[in-house]
């Protein structure tokens, strides 16, 4: 039985533009097509797990707006099975996102983040469960250290590489762009179990104590880049979950990944496309 993982982040609505080149500026240009669909790093890890028969817990937070109740029943009509959801009387996430000709995104947020108020202190913790923070802010210390006194295998964002009052934590994992380009991963070890960072088409590597796993991107072709990162987290998270080794948890988010580049969509696409796809399993 894999094992409970728990999600803490944003959950957005993203407004998809796509263009035949990027803009520059004082430039006019109209879009190719425009498109709105749920978004959110965290909300997307959260949303690929609950496919991958993991039980999946999602904190987060929404507006009092129609977005966010546009939002609550994308989350309710999912699987995954335990939300904590915090509401406040402001503007749910809304992000740009812009494509461009060769299928990469830039991200723009058009309202004010709530992560650092977001707390999980309400989240029953239990032995062995995963808990993921995949946007690191340093106020989410104190519910780090309580799943880890909770005896939870912990896992944070790449960002908390750059933050020194993080200790221990079991896996850090995230874009290589998350870090300061001056950071370098294995100096950090002393803190970090192991640390698995993506580099876009260098692919990933996985820093352990005194070895290197190195995961070459599954050449496809590509439509939307939007949600890869995300889809490769999802993919990590559900062989740590099923307890499968880092080198096959590795090529299970690498073909997750690949997977989702394929379709226009922010949210990684279900396991059960992956398991066609590419004719891997979870379970051995």
């Amino acid at each position: 039985m894999a094992k409970k993982v728990w999600v803490q982040g944003p959950i957005a609505l993203d407004t998809v533009v796509y263009l035949s080149n990027f803009p520059t500026p004082g430039s006019f240009m109209n879009s190719l097509r425009t498109e709105e669909r749920t978004g959110g790093t965290s909300a997307n890890v959260a949303l690929g797990l609950c496919t991958a028969s993991i039980e999946t817990g999602f904190v987060s937070y929404l507006g009092n707006d129609e977005i966010g109740k546009q939002l609550l029943n994308v989350l309710e009509q999912s699987l995954i099975k335990d939300l904590v959801i915090t509401h406040f009387d402001d503007k749910t996430n809304h992000a740009l996102v812009l494509v461009d000709e060769k299928s990469e995104r830039t991200i723009i947020s058009m309202t004010t983040p709530h992560l650092r108020e977001l707390r999980m202190d309400k989240v029953p913790f239990k032995a062995g469960e995963i808990v993921a923070f995949i946007l690191w802010r340093e106020e989410f210390l104190a519910d780090l250290l309580r799943a880890k006194a909770a005896g939870c295998f912990t896992v944070v964002g790449a960002g908390a590489l750059a933050d020194s009052s993080v200790t221990h934590a079991d896996l850090a994992i995230g874009s290589r762009n998350d870090l300061p380009a001056a950071i370098n991963p294995v100096d950090h070890l002393d803190r970090f179990t192991s640390i698995v960072l993506t580099d876009g088409m260098q692919g990933a590597v996985l820093y352990g104590s005194g070895s290197e796993i190195r995961q070459p991107v599954f050449k496809v072709e590509v439509k939307d880049t939007t949600g890869a990162g995300d889809a490769f987290i999802a993919g990590y998270l559900a062989g740590m979950a099923h307890e499968l080794s880092a080198t096959q948890s590795l090529e299970i988010a690498a073909k997750w990944a690949a997977s989702a580049v394929q379709s226009e969509s922010s949210v990684p696409p279900a396991f059960e496309v992956v398991k066609e796809q590419w004719g891997i399993d979870l379970i051995p």
